[in-house]
Protein backbone atom coordinates (compact mmCIF):
# COMPACT_ATOMS: atom_id res chain seq x y z
CA UNK A 1 0.00 0.00 0.00
CA UNK A 2 1.26 3.61 -0.76
CA UNK A 3 1.03 5.04 2.89
CA UNK A 4 1.60 8.41 1.46
CA UNK A 5 -1.34 8.51 -1.03
CA UNK A 6 -3.49 6.97 1.05
CA UNK A 7 -3.13 9.96 3.54
CA UNK A 8 -3.24 12.58 0.72
CA UNK A 9 -6.44 11.20 -0.39
CA UNK A 10 -7.55 11.09 3.49
CA UNK A 11 -7.08 15.19 3.49
CA UNK A 12 -7.95 16.18 0.15
CA UNK A 13 -11.40 14.79 1.80
CA UNK A 14 -11.18 17.38 4.79
CA UNK A 15 -12.65 20.04 2.75
CA UNK A 16 -15.93 18.41 1.94
CA UNK A 17 -15.75 17.16 5.25
CA UNK A 18 -15.48 20.77 6.81
CA UNK A 19 -17.50 22.80 4.12
CA UNK A 20 -19.65 20.19 3.60
CA UNK A 21 -20.53 19.59 7.35
CA UNK A 22 -21.18 23.40 7.64
CA UNK A 23 -23.86 23.13 4.54
CA UNK A 24 -25.49 20.53 5.61
CA UNK A 25 -25.89 22.09 9.44
CA UNK A 26 -27.45 25.45 7.65
CA UNK A 27 -29.74 23.25 6.12
CA UNK A 28 -30.88 21.08 8.74
CA UNK A 29 -29.83 23.48 12.44
CA UNK A 30 -29.27 20.18 14.10
CA UNK A 31 -26.14 18.00 14.28
CA UNK A 32 -27.55 14.49 13.64
CA UNK A 33 -27.59 15.26 9.89
CA UNK A 34 -24.36 16.35 9.67
CA UNK A 35 -23.09 13.42 11.96
CA UNK A 36 -24.61 11.30 9.65
CA UNK A 37 -23.14 13.39 6.79
CA UNK A 38 -19.13 13.13 8.06
CA UNK A 39 -19.85 9.16 8.79
CA UNK A 40 -21.22 8.42 4.89
CA UNK A 41 -18.05 10.86 4.19
CA UNK A 42 -15.68 8.73 5.93
CA UNK A 43 -16.54 5.71 4.64
CA UNK A 44 -16.46 6.47 0.90
CA UNK A 45 -12.82 8.26 1.73
CA UNK A 46 -11.11 5.76 3.17
CA UNK A 47 -12.93 3.51 0.34
CA UNK A 48 -11.49 5.41 -1.98
CA UNK A 49 -8.17 5.63 -0.61
CA UNK A 50 -7.72 2.04 -0.14
CA UNK A 51 -9.12 1.73 -3.75
CA UNK A 52 -6.36 4.20 -4.88
CA UNK A 53 -3.45 3.55 -2.94
CA UNK A 54 -3.90 0.20 -1.81
CA UNK A 55 -4.28 -2.23 -3.96
CA UNK A 56 -1.73 -4.68 -4.95
CA UNK A 57 0.82 -4.24 -7.46
CA UNK A 58 0.27 -6.61 -10.78
CA UNK A 59 3.23 -8.75 -11.68
CA UNK A 60 4.48 -8.91 -15.14
CA UNK A 61 2.92 -11.33 -17.60
CA UNK A 62 5.23 -14.54 -17.52
CA UNK A 63 6.46 -15.44 -21.13
CA UNK A 64 7.55 -18.39 -20.39
CA UNK A 65 4.34 -20.07 -18.57
CA UNK A 66 2.34 -19.09 -21.62
CA UNK A 67 4.93 -21.41 -23.94
CA UNK A 68 4.97 -24.34 -20.96
CA UNK A 69 0.75 -23.64 -21.74
CA UNK A 70 1.30 -23.79 -25.36
CA UNK A 71 3.14 -26.89 -25.24
CA UNK A 72 0.97 -28.82 -22.82
CA UNK A 73 -2.06 -27.69 -24.89
CA UNK A 74 -0.59 -29.23 -28.21
CA UNK A 75 0.89 -32.79 -26.24
CA UNK A 76 -2.80 -33.29 -24.89
CA UNK A 77 -4.05 -32.81 -28.54
CA UNK A 78 -1.77 -35.36 -30.21
CA UNK A 79 0.37 -32.41 -31.62
CA UNK A 80 4.18 -32.90 -31.50
CA UNK A 81 6.96 -30.23 -31.27
CA UNK A 82 10.70 -31.23 -32.48
CA UNK A 83 12.89 -30.20 -29.63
Amino acid sequence: MDLARFIGIMVVFGAPAIIGGGLVYHLFHHWLPVWLYEILLIFIAIRTAYNAAGRPKVPAHDHDHDHDHDHDHDHAHGHEHAH
